[in-house]
């Protein structure tokens, strides 16, 4: 299991020389603080305030990849309520979690007459399940128009649509995740703290508190991926061969200290 660590970077400004709090930089050399590295660079740490990752040297990172943030696009999809037998059911399955056992709600009109009058009726059920802060549904929405019902799930979620044979269902607009939210940043923060062992999942409360939180906002993100080499203590020339993957999230609106600038110091590691 790659070794991971995560850098919140806030500062859009480069630190050069001497320790310059609040902003973020590199430490070459293992001494000397810069804003920019040279190709084949030695013991390079990335910093910010006090924070140190790595060292890494020339030809220890394999992959860098930027994920630009996203707000994220969230699924709606109708039904075309019609009668069966007097009645219509619109069945919700959500499937975000991925797990075999989804939860699933069936949403049912039961001798309403007409299907415009059976859509009504369920989206007002709809209504009420979406309301309830415990219902895995919570969140959602919907709206109806004569027979058709229109479901909109919450951003990071999606569902599948059942129901009675005569009720048509059809997938408009596709689930987009998002990317580098304040909420997804504070989870990234958070395993890193656990991965360097700060915040321990196994201690009890009197060991460990989880750090305060530095994110604000939303991100863009890097993730650098590589590999470092060491003398083994096995008997002659063994090598240990450790992964490692550092995530930066630097602040959405950065002009300075923007990813692309980032990327351009950092794959001279390469």
């Amino acid at each position: 299991m790659a070794k991971k660590e995560v850098l919140i970077i806030n500062s859009d400004a480069a630190a050069s020389s001497a320790f310059e709090a609040a902003k973020f930089g590199y430490v070459r050399n293992g001494a000397t603080r810069v804003a920019t590295l040279t190709d084949g660079d030695e013991e390079v740490s990335l910093f910010y305030g006090t924070a140190n990752v790595g060292p890494i040297s020339d030809g220890d990172i394999k992959k860098v990849t930027t994920i630009s943030y996203s707000a994220g696009t969230a699924q709606s999809s109708t039904a075309v309520v019609a009668l069966d037998g007097g009645n219509a059911e619109v069945k919700i399955i959500n499937t975000t979690a991925g797990t075999m056992n989804l939860p699933v709600k069936t949403f049912e009109s039961v001798g309403a007459g007409s299907a415009n009058a059976a859509a009504a009726a369920i989206e007002a059920l709809m209504d009420v399940e979406f309301a309830k802060s415990d219902s895995p549904f919570f969140g959602f929405g919907a709206s109806v128009s004569s027979a058709t019902i229109t479901i909109t799930a919450p951003i990071d979620s999606h569902f599948r649509l059942a129901g009675n044979d005569a009720t048509a269902f059809t997938y408009g607009t596709a689930a987009v995740p998002s990317v580098g939210t304040e909420k997804k940043v504070k989870e990234l923060e958070k395993s890193g703290n656990t991965d360097s062992g700060v915040f321990g999942r196994a201690g009890s409360a009197a060991t460990f508190k989880q750090p305060d939180s530095v994110v604000s906002g939303n991100y863009d993100l890097i993730l650098i991926e590589g590999t470092k080499s060491s003398n083994s203590k096995a008997v002659g020339i063994a090598k240990n061969y450790d992964d490692f993957e550092i995530w930066l999230a630097v602040a959405d609106g950065n002009s300075t200290v923007t990813p692309a600038a980032i990327v351009t110091q950092v794959t001279k590691l390469k």
